[in-house]
């Protein structure tokens, strides 16, 4: 027993002496690679799972202070795969506690992997002094027109958690074909409100919408009811008789507010719109919800830049640039989860001292010979331009293959150099666009001026598109609407991307949308959308 005990400690001592700073740390792989910044020079180490500020300090004979000072970090905080320059010193390299990562002269050198954090869509508001009015996480993604002010609304409303009544099996009333359609739209229309001009507009954009349906062949009777913000004003409508006999239901826009519409709606086996945001009714068939599943807002990304094998990024270099000072970091989050090991991060800070540090550590992240995917999860117009002027900058003679991806929140930033767009072949992920360059866009612009002397705000692109969908469906398709719209049975003339709407697998639930087509600024200065 004695003999095997010893026999144990022998090979224990063979596996040799690893530093790991403290007892559960992962052991710290010491780099050779270095570079020089400003006449100082820089070992290039990547953080591996375990690995801690401390541990790599210690390893590496330096202060924690200095390394963080050297990368601009403000909290001793790593991530994996993150890259660190490591102040360059006279160290004993073997000291004990320590492996090394080039013990072999003939090993290829492993090049260092930017590191960044997770991120989900979050929107800046564009121009808006009154922020407090509106939090950050009510937001719309359209761009506003350059002219007048924008004060963003919520695009994704809280869900109102309650217990739900059983509902039907989704089948719609039968409806008269050759009688006016019957639709009922609820607006939050009171007096004092500060949402009412975005409202108004949309109400505009339904007539409209209403005057583009009649050449189609389709006419309907709508009745504008004032729902408030809450569920006990829309009971008061619904007991009152204000919607009886209705065949649609647009609205209401809040989701604390749409609980009695989705039961109604159920009760008469009629369709209702949420048109503006998320609601509950997880497991109602009568009810559709017109703004994008923000659950799939990067499925169609990840799926052509992800690196999926088979797709055209999967031998590309991904990295994931993490801004020290303005991250998104809800969707930084989001590819990190998503990617894992695929993606690399690099830290970027818009100190005008840590420029040229900024432009060595681009170009350490990127390769030569393959394609670059590189997310820019962002939240402010100001970071977004000193990433891409970085990035452009680094690239003047085209020695990198660049494509950058971003977040739905650049549909609508103002003020920003899209001459970089171009230049680094932007995509990112839209859950409204309207291209202005297209014919029924620029009429819609030209009628909406002409009848009501104003530009049109994207709250009227969207009343257009919500009521000309759903009016010629219900009109073209009757009680067969829900069967023929699911997966894009039916793609009328819109003035936005378009909507798909999509049950859960089961075949039961209410009808999401999913469409979230990418917009791509392509080289040669013209614009895509991938659906």
């Amino acid at each position: 027993m004695a003999r095997h005990l010893l026999h144990l400690a022998f090979l224990l001592l063979l596996s040799g002496p690893v530093f790991t700073g403290a007892a559960a740390q992962t052991a710290v792989r010491l780099s050779e690679r270095s570079i020089t910044i400003r006449g100082e020079q820089y070992l290039i180490h990547k953080v591996r799972k375990g690995e801690t500020l401390y541990a790599i300090a210690k390893a590496y004979a330096v202060s924690q202070e200095e390394i963080m000072k050297a990368n601009s970090l403000t909290r001793d905080v790593l991530r994996a795969r993150q890259t660190l320059l490591i102040p360059k010193r006279a160290q004993k390299r073997h000291a004990a506690g320590q492996t090394h990562a080039g013990d072999a002269e003939n090993r290829p050198q492993e090049r260092p992997e930017p590191q960044i954090e997770p991120i989900t869509p979050s929107v800046p508001p564009r121009n808006v002094p009154r922020q407090d009015a509106y939090p950050e996480n009510r937001y719309d993604p359209f761009r506003r027109p350059a002219e007048r002010i924008f004060y963003p609304l919520p695009d994704t409303l809280e869900t109102v958690a309650a217990e739900e009544p059983a509902f039907g099996d989704g089948r719609l009333k039968e409806i008269d074909k050759h009688e006016p359609l019957d639709i009922a739209v609820l607006l939050p229309m009171q007096p004092g409100m500060k949402t009412n001009d975005r409202f108004s507009e949309y109400y505009k954009g339904i007539l409209l919408g209403l005057e583009a349906l009649k050449t189609e062949g389709v006419s309907a009777d709508v009745r504008f009811l004032n729902s408030g913000a809450s569920a006990e004003t829309v009971r008061e409508r619904i007991a009152s008789g204000q919607l009886d006999g209705a065949d649609l239901v647009v609205g209401p826009v809040y989701a604390e507010a749409f609980g009695p519409i989705a039961e109604f709606a159920a009760q008469k086996g009629v369709p209702a719109v949420s048109p503006l945001g998320a609601v509950g009714a997880e497991n109602n068939p009568y009810v559709f919800e017109a703004p994008p599943a923000e659950d799939r807002t990067y499925q169609r990304i990840f799926d052509l830049f992800g690196g999926k094998p088979g797709s055209r990024s999967a031998e590309a270099n991904l990295v994931l640039i993490d801004h020290v000072e303005h991250p998104d970091t809800a969707v930084l989050a989001r590819i990190e989860t998503q990617l894992g090991d695929k993606v690399s991060t690099i830290s970027f800070t818009g100190v005008r001292t840590q420029s040229q540090a900024m432009d060595i550590r681009l170009n350490a992240a990127l390769d030569k010979d393959r394609d670059n995917i590189v997310y820019v999860p962002v939240n402010r117009v100001d970071a977004l331009e000193g990433v891409l002027s970085h990035l452009s900058s680094i690239n003047m003679n085209g020695k990198y293959r660049i494509t950058v991806v971003g977040t739905p929140r650049w549909e609508w930033l103002s003020n920003i150099n899209l001459d970089l767009f171009y230049k680094l072949d932007v995509h990112y992920p839209a859950s409204y666009h309207a291209d202005r360059s297209d014919p029924a866009v620029a009429e819609f612009y030209r009628q909406y001026i002409d009848a009501f002397g104003e530009l049109p705000s994207p709250y009227a692109f969207r009343g257009y598109d919500v009521i000309r969908y759903f009016g010629g469906a219900l009109s073209h398709f009757g009680s067969d609407m829900s069967d023929r719209i699911a997966n894009r049975g039916y793609d009328p003339q819109l003035l936005q991307v378009g909507y798909d709407f999509r049950r859960p697998e089961e075949g039961s639930g209410k009808y999401r949308n999913i469409a979230w087509p990418i917009v791509h600024y392509k080289p040669d200065y013209t614009i895509e959308v991938i659906r």
